[in-house]
């Protein structure tokens, strides 16, 4: 493989960010031009979704003419992105923005693939908005479809401050978990980020049959042990990362939980894990773990679904 010095310097050379005006979204806007570098695009997208007033005006007892919301819509997008560009000069960057007339997720996906975007930075839980606030279970459409990495956050980050200073690298031995790694990877490279790799053994059920059962867990929970290390080591190798440079934590529990315990003991600014992992029998699943993480976690957090 061939690694480009640009490349290098910059690990993510398009970024997208759907924006409709609520606190999350305007908290995914922070967060990607805290994770800008120089030569890097950005883009802000807000999406107009137009078949649940086409919907309603011709499913009511009396038919209307919904030119006047289409134009009342349109007219909220101009709003939100002209605020988006406002808050995007403030920090010395000019965004590219565009109106997409779609279905949230799809229209975020066509754009990504439009624009060439690498990193798609999104809030979560987006409760507010007048015409539509789309972010929320829009997110966890993206991340269930997305081949680019998603970057999700539900708080403000000082645009001063960088989200990869300390990654929190999430693996199990999925080609996701592998795809994750490689990225975490790019961005210690680029940015000198710090990474810290965990696996998360769910043991919960081991304790539970053992004491259900009245047999002695040691022994599997030495196996389980042996494993976690195995599946780290080959993280590490399938990435090229020395495992000097590298710190460690085997963390047990339910995953998620066990994952944000082991982000917020190990002061990481950043999550980063793969989604839809599926093999493994002990090691977690990834997917409905990496949901759960993004809907809790207080962190950025980075979510690769294919290398």
């Amino acid at each position: 493989m061939i690694v480009l010095m640009s490349d290098i310097a910059r690990p993510f050379s398009s970024i997208l960010v759907p924006y409709d005006g609520s606190e999350p979204s305007i908290a995914a806007l922070q967060l990607a031009l805290a994770a800008l570098t120089p030569g890097a695009r950005l883009t802000v997208l807000t999406v107009v979704d137009e078949a649940p007033v086409i919907a309603q005006s011709a499913t009511t007892v009396m038919a209307y003419d919904p030119t006047p919301l289409f134009e009342a819509l349109d007219a909220q997008a101009t709003a939100v992105l002209a605020d988006a560009t406002e808050r995007c000069k403030a920090a010395g960057v000019t965004p590219v923005t565009e109106t997409v007339h779609d279905g949230p997720v799809p229209g975020i996906l066509a754009a990504a693939t439009k624009y060439g975007s690498d990193l798609i930075v999104m809030g979560t839980h987006a409760r507010t908005g007048i015409a539509r606030t789309f972010l929320g279970s829009t997110t966890e459409g993206v991340l269930r479809t997305s081949d680019v990495p998603v970057l999700t956050t539900r708080t403000s980050t000082p645009a001063e401050a960088s989200p990869f200073a300390r990654l929190l690298v999430a693996v199990d031995d999925s080609d996701a978990s592998d795809a994750a790694v490689a990225v975490a990877a790019r961005l210690s490279h680029a940015l000198g980020a710090r990474l810290i790799v965990t696996h998360a053994a769910d043991t919960t059920r081991l304790y539970e049959n053992a004491g259900n059962y009245g047999f002695n867990p040691l022994p599997l929970q030495e196996d389980i042990e042996r494993e976690s290390a195995a599946v780290v080591a080959h993280a590490l190798e399938h990435a090229s990362i020395p495992a000097t440079t590298v710190d460690v934590a085997l963390v047990e529990g339910h995953p998620a939980a066990a994952i944000l315990d082991a982000a917020s003991g190990r002061k990481a600014t950043a999550i980063v894990m793969g989604s839809h992992g599926r093999r493994g029998i002990r090691r977690f699943v990834l997917g409905s773990v990496a949901e759960c993480v993004v809907r809790e976690s207080d962190l950025p957090v980075l979510v690769v679904r294919r290398p």
